[in-house]
């Protein structure tokens, strides 16, 4: 990977992004693909004696189908909507031969917005997991490693190997203590995301700790905008088995973020919209696995970061 350093002072572009409201996938995304998009890219199906195949490969009906992608590879590219073929499918000037959707009106310039900033902020599906028919066959066959998984499924079947599900009465204690939505990462999967979807203010350090008999399974945490504290950023220093970890908007100081440097397996860190400065983050970027880092609009300063980023050649930092 090479080094990247996102400086995001375009105007237009910090006017849009300095909204922080999280899109929903299920409310706003998924009824503009169900209105736009699925007809095209569904299961196969037939109709009029003729069987429908899914445009280009493409599902868009199911999570695990929508992120493996089409025929070409895949469409989707985690925050980063100008490296997503999704995105730039549907702002293809007008009469191009691939401009998505190509019946009907384009999307409005709203809509396409809309897809910009669910795929920047992550494309966050939420609880939502559409269509599962056919995923144990989705392999991707290529001159160098024929049927090759995708590397994502890959390295979540790994991670979960040998671990156990966590007892369902245990489950639902986490959930009533803590007021987070919890769930697997997909199905027989032992491993856990945790994500807060209402009440945000209402999460607090108190509540996160009810996290902690999940700490062997959960991998995906979303704290964005919620009341923790660096105070409570000691409850997820234990929670050493997160790949992911959304601390967006959150109330935390460079003495919380400093207590973090205990998360080997993580991969990526949002700290945009925090109080950290560069000087929290020495730590945090000899991580092992860490491999993208969000700084959008905290106290972190480029120069200081250039300097952090000669320790971690290969880290992503969004600034």
């Amino acid at each position: 990977m090479k080094v990247l350093i996102s400086l995001l002072f375009f105007i237009t572009t910090v006017c849009i992004w300095a909204s922080s409201t999280t899109v929903d996938f299920e409310k706003e995304v998924f009824p503009l693909f169900q209105e736009r998009c699925i007809e095209c890219h569904q299961a196969p199906q037939e109709k009029n004696g003729r069987l429908i195949k899914p445009k280009a490969g493409l599902r868009m009906d199911g999570l695990a189908h929508l992120m493996f992608g089409s025929d070409d590879g895949p469409v989707l590219v985690p925050n980063h909507p100008s490296k997503s073929p999704l995105y730039n499918r549907v702002n293809l000037p007008s009469g191009d031969d691939d401009l998505m959707p190509p019946k009907g009106d384009p999307l409005t310039f709203e809509q396409k917005d809309l897809i910009r900033r669910w795929i920047g902020q992550g494309a966050d599906f939420g609880s939502w997991q559409g269509a599962t028919d056919g995923i144990e066959n989705l392999t991707r066959e290529d001159s160098l490693a024929p049927g090759k998984v995708p590397e994502f499924v890959t390295f979540y079947l790994n991670l979960g190997k040998g671990v156990k599900p966590v007892e369902p009465e245990v489950l639902e204690k986490a959930r009533e203590q803590s007021g987070l939505h919890i769930r697997t990462i997909g199905l027989e999967s032992p491993l856990l995301e945790a994500r807060s979807v209402t009440q945000f203010k209402k999460v607090t350090d108190e509540k996160v700790a009810a996290l902690l008999p999940l700490a062997g399974n959960l991998v995906h945490l979303d704290l964005c905008n919620t009341a923790l504290t660096s105070a409570g950023c000691a409850t997820i220093s234990k929670l050493t088995k997160l790949v992911h970890l959304n601390l967006r908007g959150c109330p935390i100081e460079d003495s919380g973020v400093q207590q973090l440097t205990t998360l080997k397996n993580l991969q990526s860190l949002n700290l945009g919209q925090t109080q950290v400065t560069s000087q929290g983050l020495v730590g945090l970027v000899k991580l092992p696995a860490l491999a993208r880092l969000n700084l959008w609009e905290s106290k972190a300063v480029a120069p200081e970061l250039v300097r952090l980023v000669k320790v971690r050649p290969n880290l992503e930092i969004i600034k």
